[in-house]
């Protein structure tokens, strides 16, 4: 049976003066009928706010688990990774734009169900599905359709994901999630706002919230830029926010920067 594309997306008000609002993540997209967020996968259609990636996928891929990268969870063992398009962030930087930058559906050439999805992972070894590629927050319906079928079938779940989601959308896209991997892109209001058009408070408040409120296993990736955030004293005061507001067991990932986008 051919899947869903467009499903009704949740997190939503009606404004007082006829727009809709979307409460996924603090962008909080004011829509009128017929346009869309700035993730361009949520889209206001008459009196409500739809998914319209649900059941596609941009490709997929199985990758050793450190490539997520996690480096303390089920180490040594294939994960099955996709992924849709669009993102709710606009990184100058952008690694995977190809996929998080589509304005269109040519991308999405994938069609599967949560429940092919699982069939795969299982049917390739994979002790584990990785919602990846562009951000899941922004595709969190079929994220979360997927993560529940697969935990019926004993595979675990693992978001990677910029963290940039709302306090009302926190619970239940991390819910049934095992790990996840959060980019903290820098430690600077001023690097977020400049080159993501985001603020950095968010993921600050999503990493303690997963730290302190749930029992996802934790890792961190900065992406060091050069002249960006690399500045000793900036990754300094990233790490020590780290230990005092995480713990010190927090895994935390440099990666190499290299030009893109």
């Amino acid at each position: 049976m051919k899947p869903k594309s467009t499903v009704p997306g949740r997190y939503w008000e009606r404004l007082a003066d006829g727009r809709i609002q979307c409460d996924l993540c603090p962008r909080y997209c004011k829509l009128h009928d017929g346009q869309r967020g700035l993730c361009f996968v949520r889209a206001r259609r008459g009196d409500e706010i739809l998914l319209t990636t649900y059941g596609r996928s941009s490709g997929f891929c199985i990758d050793p688990i450190e490539k997520k990268p996690l480096n303390h969870f089920l180490p040594g063992t294939p994960v099955l990774s996709f992924g849709t398009a669009g993102c709710n962030l606009t990184c100058k930087f952008c690694q995977n734009w190809d996929i998080s930058k589509a304005r269109s559906f040519d991308k999405l050439q994938s069609e599967a169900s949560p429940e092919a999805i699982v069939r795969a992972a299982r049917a390739t070894g994979s002790r584990a599905i990785a919602y990846t590629y562009n951000d899941p927050v922004i595709f969190l319906e079929y994220a979360v359709d997927v993560a529940r079928a697969a935990r019926a079938q004993d595979i675990k779940n693992v978001a990677v994901t910029a963290g940039y989601i709302s306090e009302k959308a926190r619970e239940e896209f991390f819910s049934p999630m095992d790990a996840a991997n959060i980019d903290l892109k820098a430690f600077t209001e001023g690097f977020y706002r400049q080159l993501c058009s985001a603020e950095l408070g968010p993921v600050l408040d999503t990493l303690e919230y997963v730290k302190r409120e749930t029992s996802v296993w934790l890792e961190i990736t900065t992406l060091l830029i050069p002249g960006c955030n690399d500045d000793p004293s900036e990754i300094a005061a990233l790490s020590e926010w780290i230990v005092s507001r995480l713990g010190p067991d927090v895994p935390l990932h440099f990666s190499a920067f290299h030009p893109d986008w």
